[in-house]
């Protein structure tokens, strides 16, 4: 044999026995998985079990916030919504399993150590892929009323509702004097918004957004609210000129309305126009959250003399950024309500930008219209914009007129589409434009009359 081919053997040979010993090394560290999965259940002194999921297209865990009890061995079922593969890691309890698209994966841990700690997705980006992390809480206290205090809930028995359960308009009475007595409670509710996304929120009176109140410029308005919320809250009035105790700012002009107490709003409605009421939170520091699980609603406020058009329609914006999607009135894409019209007709669309964060380029389909009002003020005639793209920032309200002149099924959306891939969209429609048997648009439009 050759020097070559002594070497060539020595080689092959050395990488046979490393081969050997890794299979050695593969099949002790599976024994002792196994041997390990054996024992977790007979150290563990509580069991706990949860369903989880990764949400699809969305790089987020629901729930993300995880509270067990100190000991227990803990059973994850985890559901991978998306098509592509993630991770489930938790450092300090030496977790790390993958997740396959597609499929359920059960993750089991002994819940040794208290304290907090931080589960993560481990694929591809390391920790956090996308800022997918969450929280775990071990503690020896009682998990209920832990998990309350990180605003963690049983939120299985609350009602489901959707724009289908909705009211347009918030019912009054009268009093003695003429004011109009209205009330209102913000409350927790899983909403439908169309398209299969059912989301924990908080509404008024059940719904997202809260329903219209529409009143008289100069009225007197009396709204009775009940905060029904696990948190302090506050309403604020945007855009209406009020006394100054009535503003619903937390610290400034009131303290915050307690969880099942109740306070009453009063005050002449002034100015005529497009304004609208929101959450202004327990602090400033939580505004935002409030706003973003849905507490805000248009108030209208007609002048005395009021020159109606044909259809009168108001769009509030919102948006549930981390679930990725940016409803209108409440519903996404396609379950959006569409505008019904009829040749001729003039049309007037109140917009309300009722998000915390994100503008929307509101675009509309084979028209140009005039901006008629600005944050509910009217525009005089001489200075009044024709467009068919107007952006809203956060806050802002616009209102818009055009006149119903050329025929078809017409997109209203906003350009940022990202946005209208989340479910900004909603269409103009006119009667007779769409034949019988398009039953899907047919039934969004619903009648004329309706609006």
């Amino acid at each position: 044999m050759t020097g070559v081919a002594v070497r060539k053997h020595i080689v092959l040979r050395t990488l046979f026995g490393l081969y050997i010993g890794l299979g050695l090394l593969f099949v002790a560290y599976g024994s002792a998985q196994v041997i390990m999965a054996g024992r977790i259940a007979d150290d563990a002194d509580a069991q706990f079990e949860l369903e989880m999921r990764v949400v699809k297209n969305r790089w987020q865990w629901d729930p993300d916030t995880i509270v067990v009890p100190y000991g227990a061995l803990v059973t994850l079922e985890i559901e991978n919504e998306d098509d592509f593969a993630h991770g489930f890691a938790i450092n300090e309890f030496g977790v790390d399993r993958r997740l396959p698209g597609g499929e359920r994966t059960v993750v089991q841990f002994v819940a040794d150590q208290e304290g907090e700690f931080e589960f993560f997705c481990s694929v591809y980006c390391g920790v956090g892929h996308y800022d997918q992390n969450g929280t775990l809480v071990v503690t020896q206290d009682d998990v209920e009323q832990v998990a309350a205090e990180y605003g963690v809930e049983d939120t299985s028995d609350l009602p489901v509702r959707s724009r289908a359960d909705a009211m347009s308009q918030l019912p009054y009475e009268l009093d003695a004097d003429g004011g109009k007595e209205f009330e209102l409670t913000a409350e927790p509710v899983r909403w439908d918004y169309g398209n299969g996304e059912i989301i924990e929120s908080w509404g008024y009176n059940g719904q997202l957004p809260g329903p219209e109140i529409r009143v008289t410029e100069g009225e007197t308005v009396r709204i009775i609210f009940t905060n029904e919320l696990p948190v302090a809250t506050t309403v604020h009035w945007h855009g209406v000129d009020l006394p100054n105790e009535m503003d619903g700012v937390p610290g400034y002009t009131q303290d915050p309305i307690e969880p099942g107490e109740t306070f009453v709003y009063e005050f002449d409605a002034y100015p005529a126009g497009t304004r609208f009421y929101h959450t202004h939170g327990s602090h400033h520091g939580d505004e935002a959250e409030q706003m973003d699980m849905g507490l805000a609603g248009a108030f209208v406020v007609e002048p005395r003399e009021f020159d109606e058009p044909d259809l009168d329609y108001t769009m509030v914006l919102t948006e549930r950024i981390r679930d990725g999607i940016y409803p209108i009135n409440g519903a996404i894409y396609p379950d959006t309500e569409f505008l019904s019209v009829r040749e001729g007709d003039r049309v007037r669309v109140r917009m309300i930008n009722a998000g915390s964060s994100t503008f929307h380029p509101m675009h509309l389909h084979g028209h140009q219209f005039r901006v008629v009002a600005t944050d509910g003020n009217p525009v005089p005639e001489p200075a009044q914009l024709t467009r068919n793209t107007l952006p809203l920032l956060p806050g802002e309200t616009y209102d818009i007129e055009f006149i119903a002149d050329n025929p078809g099924v017409w997109l209203f959306h906003c350009h940022e589409l990202q946005h209208a891939g989340g479910g900004m969209i909603t269409a103009v429609v006119y009667e007779d434009a769409v034949e019988d048997e398009n039953v899907a648009i047919e039934a969004q439009t619903g009648g004329h009359d309706e609006h």
